[in-house]
């Protein structure tokens, strides 16, 4: 109340656009609190506040609201403080030596708020902020600066509803799992799927990931729907194992599966899926878990740890859009991956030129030496798919080969191929 008293103040001389309300917070703060211990909890909150003391300009006016949550009126120049604070937080880790491990790095979501209307209340000013932060809190960088706009506010009407509607969904069973074939370059067979979520709303249809996904991801909900996900894809083995005229296995198949940013907080990830997979008689090596290349921009230490466990669990590994990073070509030396998915945007023909196909070989050849198996996922037509098969790509997926389908069209289609 104090610090929206204080703006209102501040706020009656001043010009559009000469101040910004900042909306601030420390990503998975719980975590620190709850495996490190509520004081060192307390020291990184205060150590955030001592920060933004000393860092932002004379005249900056915060508070902290509750927890780790810090809200700030500064004036324009404050880009280059907040770069500083998300790419390293240097100041404030050397201050936690000793407290936290040195592999753990702080990550920050920052939510702006560019004032152009001084009249407007305080309240709805940091409103917007928070709501900045919120949306661009699991981008594809965690440590994003996200501005307010007007599309923001829109997109949080939508969020709202399908908010209040995910439950009531997830109960009646509206959300399943499509499968969208792999197929094996040199003989065309299919040699397994990638299990996709689809949300079929009893009014709107069929809902694609692009719609929920995101929001269930800044929410949490998406542990939920991985959970759901992966024992479904556990079911639908269990029952192609039995499938054949004896009772057993026609051909043995790999389904991969996403796992999510919120997942890799879960340090119990690995046990829980290996428990699922028990319960149906599943191989682990059979379920590949997909992980996305861009979840290396975040905590690598922590993915890694993710990672290895996965691996000792017995379940293959899988990168996703390889390629789409800076780092791209150093995490080969040290992700225990078994498959990396080659980016989409190399695939688009129209820009293909000498240097991407010299770029494409080169990572299906590194990752032949490295004994890492090759996907193109995202193939749309012949010139593509002549293009990676002569490269030596492995595995092919994509539109120009089949498209995501319900569990029992890939079932039939599974019998189709393997029956004979």
């Amino acid at each position: 109340m104090k610090f929206c008293e204080f703006t209102k103040t501040l706020l009656k001389n001043a010009n559009p656009e000469e101040y910004s309300i900042i909306s601030l917070d420390i990503n998975n703060f719980h975590y620190i609190a709850d495996t490190f211990g509520q004081e060192t909890g307390d020291t990184v909150i205060k150590q955030l506040a001592a920060h933004i003391k000393e860092e932002f300009p004379l005249g900056t006016l915060f508070c902290r609201n509750y927890a780790d949550n810090f809200s700030i009126l500064v004036k324009a120049s404050f880009r280059p403080i907040l770069e500083d604070l998300v790419i390293n937080a240097t100041n404030i880790q050397a201050a936690l030596i000793g407290l936290l491990p040195e592999y753990y790095q702080l990550e920050f979501s920052i939510g702006v708020y560019v004032i152009n209307n001084t009249e407007e209340k305080p309240e709805l000013m940091l409103e917007n902020a928070n709501m900045a932060r919120q949306l661009g809190k699991y981008g594809l960088n965690p440590n994003r600066i996200s501005y307010y706009t007007e599309e923001m506010k829109t997109n949080t009407e939508r969020d709202k509803d399908v908010t209040l509607d995910m439950n009531r969904a997830f109960n009646e069973n509206e959300f399943e799992v499509f499968f969208q074939p792999k197929f094996n370059f040199k003989t065309g067979a299919i040699i397994g799927a990638e299990a996709l979520i689809r949300w079929n709303h009893k009014t709107k249809g069929l809902l694609t990931p692009n719609y929920f996904v995101p929001l269930f991801e800044k929410n949490g909900f998406i542990q939920k729907i991985d959970m759901l996900v992966f024992e479904r894809v556990c079911q639908f083995l269990d029952r192609w194992n039995k499938s054949g005229a004896d009772g057993s296995c026609p051909h043995p198949i790999t389904i991969s599966c996403n796992l999510s940013r919120v997942q890799l907080y879960n340090p119990d990830v690995a046990k829980r899926y290996a428990s699922i997979a028990k319960k149906y008689h599943i191989t682990p090596s059979k379920i590949e878990i997909e992980l996305t290349e861009s979840l290396m921009m975040g905590n690598k230490e922590r993915l890694l740890r993710a990672m290895n466990e996965i691996r000792k669990a017995g379940f293959e590994i899988s990168v996703d859009d390889f390629g789409s990073g800076f780092s791209s070509l150093s995490l080969l030396k040290d992700i225990p991956a078994n498959v990396i998915k080659l980016d989409k945007e190399f695939l688009n023909t129209n820009n293909n030129n000498d240097k991407e196909q010299i770029i494409i070989n080169s990572i299906i050849g590194m990752a032949k030496q490295l004994d890492i198996t090759t996907v193109a996922e995202g193939v749309e037509d012949q010139e593509q798919s002549d293009l990676l098969k002569a490269m030596g790509c492995d595995i092919v997926q994509g539109y120009y080969y089949a498209r995501p389908m319900p569990a029992k069209e890939y079932e039939a289609l599974l019998h189709a191929q393997f029956d004979k």
